[in-house]
């Protein structure tokens, strides 16, 4: 069964941020032009070719209008492989590093179309324009029926420092865009991560998730890849997006890394701002960890890299129970005998009839099964 695609960004949302921005932001308010040249250059910092995430504290037009509704959907895609296993009529969410709210209302979101009566929300953030700003959105978008109902109870601290043993338990755990900026990329930031990770998993419910997202970017993709080989064993387990427990085959090689996407058209009027930044405008992209109590069943393969089309043929590497391997499609396979792997693209989850091995290859010639 496919997981129903997720949906452009409701145009309410220009509204609730228009809004917001006047009320919280006053004359750090941007727009425009102005808007743009601030997107442009915390652009810079995120992907480490300029500045520090020291000076991205201060963009506060940049977070808020434009990657805020750019990030927001990014939590959809690891909330669709939860269900149904996140489900009753109330969530209890822990959000540590909430900033402006980008992964709580993104759960919101989801939870309203999905029939949850209410979101409530636990905010670990230590900035206090963030947290005016995530009060008013938390308030203003379910008014305009963007969200599920929200209630929000903010904690000012730092996330590493603060101690959740006292809260819970919750149904869901988010990091969005966070665990990077808290440990670094660098290798062995993971030694620090992961004993955080399982204290803040002790205050999950029984059935509850923690999800953590970063930026598709090959330092912290690759972070997130070595933290999940540390959960290969144990009660705490990888639930996505991995199909395997055994060591994470695309650390092998230094260029690759993992991650998702979704086949998400920026709306006006993020596109022209995304477009003058030089940004993607068609597909959200992220890496993320899912980690859950219990082993999960590894029967699929996951779209990790591909399509390349050549002459004749289209190739994906599939990453699974066995480990890396190359699917190949032949053109005329693909007239023949449609799949659903033929307009498959990286994150794609899918049940294939054959015993593979690692670093095997196989010629696609007729149907499979795509659960995702």
């Amino acid at each position: 069964m496919t997981s129903p695609p997720t949906p452009p960004l409701e145009a309410g949302w220009n509204e609730v941020l228009d809004r917001v921005g006047r009320e919280v932001l006053g004359p750090d308010d941007r727009a425009g032009q102005a808007l743009a040249a601030q997107v442009t250059a915390l652009s810079r910092v995120y992907t480490g070719r300029e500045g520090s995430l020291a000076d991205a504290a201060s963009a506060h037009a940049a977070r808020l209008r434009f990657y805020l509704p750019r990030d927001l959907p990014k939590i959809e895609g690891p909330l669709a492989e939860l269900s149904p296993a996140l489900e009753g009529p109330r969530w209890r969410v822990l959000d540590v590093g909430a900033g402006y709210g980008t992964t709580s209302l993104g759960v919101a979101r989801f939870a309203r179309r999905h029939g949850v009566e209410a979101v409530e929300v636990t905010a670990i953030e230590r900035d206090p324009r963030a947290i005016d700003a995530f009060t008013a959105l938390a308030r203003r978008a379910p008014e305009a029926g963007l969200t599920a109902a929200l209630s929000l109870d903010v904690r000012r601290a730092d996330a590493r420092a603060f101690d959740a043993g006292r809260l819970g338990p919750f149904d869901l755990i988010c990091l969005g865009l966070s665990l990077g900026e808290l440990f670094g990329t660098d290798p062995g930031a993971e030694l620090a991560a992961e004993p955080y990770l399982r204290a803040l998993a002790a205050r999950l419910a029984p059935g509850g998730a923690l999800v953590v997202i970063e930026p598709a970017l090959r330092t912290h993709a690759r972070a997130l890849q070595r933290l999940r080989d540390r959960f290969l064993e144990g009660a705490l387990r990888v639930h996505a997006p991995c199909f395997t427990d055994a060591p994470c085959p695309l650390l092998r090689r230094e260029r690759d890394w993992c991650h998702g996407q979704l086949p998400l058209p920026l709306p006006v009027p993020l596109a022209p701002i995304a477009e003058a930044a030089g940004l993607r405008r068609t597909r959200l992209t992220y890496s993320y960890l899912t980690l859950r109590e219990g082993a999960p069943a590894r029967d699929r393969w996951r779209i990790v890299g591909g399509p390349v089309r050549s002459k004749g043929k289209a190739e994906w590497d599939a990453c699974g129970p066995a480990g890396l391997v190359k699917l190949r499609r032949l053109e005329r396979d693909q007239k023949r005998s449609p799949s659903p792997l033929d307009a498959a693209e990286r994150g794609a989850a899918f049940a294939i009839d054959a015993a593979l091995s690692d670093g095997a290859s196989l010629r696609v010639r007729g149907e499979v099964d795509c659960p995702r």
